[in-house]
C-alpha cells in the first residue's frame, strides 16, 4: 500500500512555532483497550478504551471495580493497537441465601444477597418464617470464600394436629387438645387420661395437612364388693372398675379367720355393689426352710372348722422336696429342705477316672471334695461344684514331671487356689519335689523325703529340668575378682547354667549361677558376706542389667551362694557371644566382687 504523506500548515501552538508551508508528515494514533478480567473466573468485568500516538509512552491509572482490589497504575507504550488485561483479584463475593420448602424445594421467602469476604470464613443464620420450622437451626459456614455461593436453608412446613376426645355413650366430646406438627412427620398421640373413661390405645398419625385425631372413650363402672362373715362380722370393702359391655371376676380379698370364697363374674350397665359372705376358717402358716435355718418360702392356707387341709411342699431348685403334711387346725408347718447331693460326685469321679496314678489324684482333690460334701448351705455346695467342674487336671507323666530342687524348701509355700488351704511344705533331706499334675496356674508337688502334697503355683518354684527345655551348662575361666578387701580365696565360679522354655514359655531363660567357697577360706559366721546380686550382659556394649529373683545372703558360713536370674531368651543367649559380669552389694568385709563369664561359646560343656 502506498502511504501519503499528508503536509498540513500549522500555526503556531503550544506544541511549537511552525513555519507557514513548512510540510509534516501526519501523526499516527493506535486504541489501545484495557480489559479487567476476574483472577479466579477469567471472567471480564469491565473494558476501557484510550487512544495514543504510536511510540510514545502513556501512564494509565486503573479505575476502581466495586468488590475488587485496584491495580496498581501502570506504565505503557503505544506500537500498534493492542489489548491490556488486567487481572483484579475480588475483595468480596456475592452469596444468594435461599429459603426453601424441604417437600417440595419451592421457594418459601425470596433470596437474600450478602457479599463474603474473599478468603475469609463468612457464617449465615436461618430465619423465622411464619408457618414453617427451619429443618436445622445450626449456622452454615462458607469457609476460605473464593467463589460466588449459594446457601440454602430448608424448612417445613407446619400443620395443625387436634386431639379429638370423645365419649362413646353420650357421642360428646370430653375435650380438645392441639399441636403444630412438620408436614410428613408421624406423630404418636397418647390420649390424655379421663376419670371414669377408659384411656384409648395410642395412635400414630401422618400428617400432611391440618388433622384431627378422634379418640373414642369407653365408660368405666363401679363395682362395690362388701365382705360380710358368716358369723355377720363387717370385713371390709373392696372396688373395682368395669368397662362399659364387659365382664369381670369379683376376687374376694382374704381376711384372718375366715375362708375366702370362690370368685364371681359380673356384668354391670350401672355402678353397682356386690355382697360376698366369707366362712368362719382357720389359717395355717406353712414356712419352707433349710437345714442351716435359711427360709426359702413362706405362705397361709385356710381350712373350715372341722374339715383338713393338707399342706403341698414348694419345688425349690438344688433341694430335695420333702413329703406333704395333713393340718386340721390353726398352727404352724415346718417343711425342712436338704440338700440335693445325687450327683455330687459325677465331677469329682470324672477327674480320677481321666488320670493314671488316680491315689494321688484323691489326695490332690481331697480338700476340694470336702468343700462340697461339708457344706452347710445350698451356695457354698454350689460354689464348690462349680469349682470342681471348672478343674482341668493334667497328668504331667514320666519325662513330662517337674523336677524341683530349692535350698529353702521350707519357704516354698502352696498358692490360694479356690477350694484349697495354704500349705508350708515340710522341709525335707534332700530337697527334692515332683509335680505329678498340673491345674491351670498351679503344679501337685510332692516332697520325695516327707511324702507330703500340696498345691503350689507353678511361679513359685525353682526349676532344674523344665518340660520342653533346653538346659546348657557353661564353664567359666574366671573365678571371682575381690576389690578393696583383705580377704582371699572367698571363692569361685566354676560353671553355670542356662535353662530355656520355663513353664512352657520359648521366649523365657533362668540362668543359675552357683558359687563354692573355698574349703581353705576363714570365716566369721556373723558377717554378711553377698546379697543382692545383679547381672550384667555385653560388657563391651550396651549393657543389659538384671537382678536376681530373690536377695539371698551368703553368710560365711554357707558353703555355697545360689543367684538366680530370670530373662528372655534373647537376652540369655548373649552369654555365649559376649563378655558379662555379676555384682553384689556387700556387707562389711568388701565393698563389691566381680565374676566375669567367658562369653564363648566353646564354653558350652553340657546339654540336657
Amino acid at each position: 500500500m502506498r502511504k501519503t504523506i499528508v503536509m498540513t500548515l500549522l500555526a503556531a501552538t503550544s506544541f511549537g512555532l511552525v513555519t507557514v508551508g513548512q510540510a509534516h508528515a501526519a501523526t499516527t494514533s493506535y486504541t489501545t483497550t484495557f480489559k479487567y478480567v476476574d483472577a479466579t473466573t477469567n471472567k471480564t468485568l469491565k473494558t476501557v478504551k484510550t487512544t495514543g500516538t504510536k511510540n510514545k509512552t502513556y501512564t494509565y491509572k486503573p479505575v476502581a471495580i466495586k468488590y475488587y482490589a485496584t491495580p496498581a497504575k501502570l506504565s505503557y507504550k503505544v506500537t500498534k493497537a493492542s489489548t491490556i488485561t488486567l487481572k483484579v483479584r475480588a475483595t468480596s463475593r456475592k452469596v444468594t441465601v435461599k429459603y426453601v420448602d424441604r417437600y417440595n424445594n419451592a421457594t418459601i421467602k425470596p433470596a437474600k444477597i450478602e457479599m463474603a469476604p474473599v478468603g475469609k470464613t463468612a457464617s449465615f443464620t436461618p430465619v423465622s418464617i411464619s408457618g414453617y420450622q427451619v429443618t436445622s437451626t445450626a449456622t452454615k459456614k462458607l469457609a476460605n470464600v473464593k467463589l460466588d455461593s449459594t446457601v440454602a436453608f430448608t424448612y417445613d412446613k407446619l400443620f395443625k394436629l387436634t386431639q379429638n376426645m370423645v365419649a362413646i355413650d353420650t357421642k360428646k366430646s370430653l375435650g380438645t387438645s392441639s399441636q403444630m406438627v412438620r408436614r410428613g412427620q408421624t406423630v404418636t398421640v397418647t390420649p390424655t387420661p379421663v376419670a371414669n373413661y377408659v384411656t384409648p390405645a395410642i395412635q400414630k398419625v401422618q400428617v400432611n395437612k391440618d388433622t384431627t385425631a378422634t379418640f373414642n372413650y369407653q365408660r368405666l363402672y363401679n363395682v362395690t364388693v362388701n365382705a360380710v362373715g358368716s358369723d355377720g362380722a363387717k370385713l371390709g370393702t373392696t372396688n373395682q372398675t368395669v368397662q362399659q359391655g364387659k365382664s369381670v371376676t369379683v376376687t374376694p380379698k382374704a381376711y384372718p379367720g375366715y375362708a375366702t370364697p370362690v370368685s364371681q363374674k359380673v356384668t354391670p350397665t350401672k355402678d353397682m355393689t356386690v355382697t360376698v359372705t366369707y366362712p368362719k376358717f382357720y389359717t395355717v402358716n406353712v414356712v419352707e426352710k433349710t437345714a442351716d435355718g435359711t427360709v426359702l418360702a413362706t405362705r397361709s392356707m385356710q381350712g373350715q372348722a372341722g374339715q383338713s387341709v393338707t399342706v403341698m411342699p414348694g419345688s425349690h431348685a438344688g433341694y430335695v422336696t420333702p413329703d406333704a403334711q395333713t393340718m386340721s387346725k390353726a398352727g404352724t408347718v415346718a417343711l425342712l429342705y436338704q440338700i440335693d447331693r445325687s450327683h455330687q460326685d459325677d465331677a469329682y469321679n470324672k477327674l480320677i477316672a481321666s488320670v493314671d496314678n488316680q491315689n494321688q489324684a484323691k489326695m490332690a482333690l481331697a480338700a476340694y471334695k470336702a468343700d462340697y460334701t461339708q457344706a452347710k448351705t445350698l451356695a457354698a455346695y454350689q460354689v464348690a461344684q462349680q469349682v470342681m467342674s471348672n478343674i482341668s487336671l493334667t497328668s504331667l507323666g514320666n519325662q513330662a514331671m517337674r523336677v524341683v530342687d530349692s535350698y529353702d524348701s521350707d519357704d516354698i509355700s502352696a498358692g490360694t487356689k479356690q477350694g484349697a488351704t495354704d500349705v508350708t511344705m515340710t522341709e525335707g533331706a534332700t530337697d527334692s519335689y515332683i509335680a505329678y499334675y498340673a491345674s491351670g496356674d498351679y503344679d501337685w508337688v510332692v516332697n520325695q523325703t516327707t511324702k507330703q502334697g500340696a498345691w503350689v503355683k507353678s511361679d513359685l518354684l525353682t526349676t532344674d529340668d523344665v518340660r520342653n527345655g533346653e538346659k546348657y551348662t557353661y564353664e567359666s575361666s574366671v573365678h571371682v575378682d575381690q576389690q578393696g578387701t583383705p580377704l582371699s580365696n572367698l571363692g569361685h565360679l566354676a560353671s553355670y547354667d542356662v535353662q530355656y522354655g520355663i513353664n512352657g514359655d520359648p521366649d523365657e531363660a533362668i540362668v543359675k549361677v552357683v558359687f563354692a567357697r573355698n574349703a581353705t577360706t576363714q570365716s566369721d559366721s556373723s558377717k554378711v558376706i553377698m546379697q543382692d546380686g545383679e547381672f550384667y550382659i555385653n560388657n563391651n556394649g550396651p549393657l543389659i542389667g538384671l537382678e536376681a529373683d530373690s536377695d539371698e545372703k551368703w553368710t560365711a558360713d554357707k558353703a555355697f551362694y545360689t543367684l538366680t536370674f530370670t530373662m528372655d531368651a534373647e537376652s540369655a543367649r548373649l552369654l555365649e557371644t559376649h563378655t558379662s559380669f555379676i555384682t553384689y552389694g556387700i556387707g562389711t568385709d568388701a565393698t563389691s566382687f566381680f565374676d566375669l563369664t567367658s562369653g564363648d561359646a566353646a564354653n558350652k560343656i553340657a546339654a540336657a
